[in-house]
């Protein structure tokens, strides 16, 4: 069984001869041992004067033993009872947190003191309680940009579509303009559904099994072509000087899907003027990837987030998507083995950089 904690991936109890006390509970326990092994040895102690008092003039007196009987009864009964209830109302405590969370009350904090018995298991409580509440709000905030994504191309298909279809005093210039706004928005629509199947595929997916050898330079060669009209447009200064030789063994589509999200970004970030380069290298048997830019940059914070799933900044208000390419592009290159990284400055550049292993 796996659990997060503070980013890392930790294995916690695979096996019952590995399980930890947690520090309160272990501290519960030895305060429960001494009081045992001081009732004993209090026990042990009064054993003669007991007996003594119960054997009255040498006499064994039945209401003298049944007094002492019914005085260790209460004094153990007590020491239950006190016991009971500390450990229900903290057990109270836990299953109220459970109950919380399993309404959809997510977000509930349970209050933690230093005497809690179940000090380790209130605090990971609330740790699950946090990031179920961020869970939920990727998800609402998911929802209403994709259904606000859906929504917009398809008002203007059926816009234009109308007017094509009623107004017959359409010149051919403006009909053609109509059906072009009609096909970007089509592109559009597919784009989004096909990067949402992508990413459900890739978060169940554990290994790439479609490998083959290929030129990766070529690979990304095209893929500067193929968004040629958008940076020229821009009027862009594009470098590829810097892309080496190297054939890599992996599954090309979905490698294209990084180069491509990366280069996109780096353009529609970058404004006019501006400058790319695309360069690749091989060093200690990794492959090197990097796509900079003079664009718009980001901020240290949004550096850090930017990979998360549906996480979108607002760097530009003509700007349009769900937040999953770059999340599809990191995805990507975990799966093979790499890793992914951003160094940005707010106003000045970004660098993304991939690498991958060589075999």
């Amino acid at each position: 069984m796996k659990l997060r904690k503070n980013k890392k991936q930790t294995i916690i109890a695979p096996d019952f001869n590995d399980i930890r006390l947690s520090r309160s509970l272990s501290k519960w326990f030895i305060i429960q041992t001494l009081l045992l092994v001081g009732l004993s040895v209090f026990s042990v102690a009064a054993i003669q004067p007991i007996a003594k008092y119960i054997r009255h003039d040498d006499i064994f007196d039945w209401s003298r033993f049944f007094i002492v009987v019914a005085i260790w009864v209460v004094v153990v009964g007590i020491f239950e009872i006190l016991q009971y209830r500390l450990v229900k109302k903290h057990l109270e405590k836990i299953s109220d947190m459970i109950e919380l969370l399993a309404s959809g009350n997510y977000g509930a904090k349970i209050k933690v003191t230093r005497f809690d018995v179940f000090k380790k298991l209130a605090k990971d409580l609330n740790l699950l309680s946090e990031d179920l509440k961020q869970v939920q709000m990727f998800r609402d905030d998911f929802v209403n940009s994709y259904s606000h994504e859906f929504k917009t191309p398809i008002a203007s298909i059926n816009g234009f579509a109308q007017l094509l279809l009623t107004d017959e005093t359409l010149d051919e210039k403006t009909r053609k303009k109509y059906l072009q706004i009609i096909a970007d928005e089509s592109n559009r629509l597919t784009g989004l559904a096909s990067n949402t199947i992508l990413l459900t595929r890739l978060d169940t997916q554990k290994i790439i099994t479609d490998k083959k050898e290929y030129s990766l330079d070529e690979q990304l060669r095209r893929c500067v072509i193929m968004f040629s009209n958008d940076w020229m447009a821009k009027n862009i200064e594009f470098s590829g000087d810097g892309i080496s030789e190297i054939t890599y063994f992996g599954d090309e589509d979905l490698m294209q899907h990084i180069w491509i999200n990366l280069i996109h970004n780096a353009i529609k970030f970058t404004p006019e003027n501006g400058k790319i380069s695309v360069s690749s290298k091989v060093q200690n048997n990794r492959i090197f990837v990097t796509i900079s830019d003079t664009g718009i940059g980001m901020t240290p914070e949004n550096a850090q987030r930017i990979f998360d799933k549906y996480y979108t900044e607002n760097r530009n208000s003509t700007s349009k998507g769900l937040g999953l390419g770059l999340s599809i592009a990191h995805k990507i290159v975990k799966l093979c083995g790499g890793k992914i990284t951003v160094e940005s400055k707010l106003g000045e550049c970004s660098t993304f950089t991939v690498e991958l292993p060589r075999t």
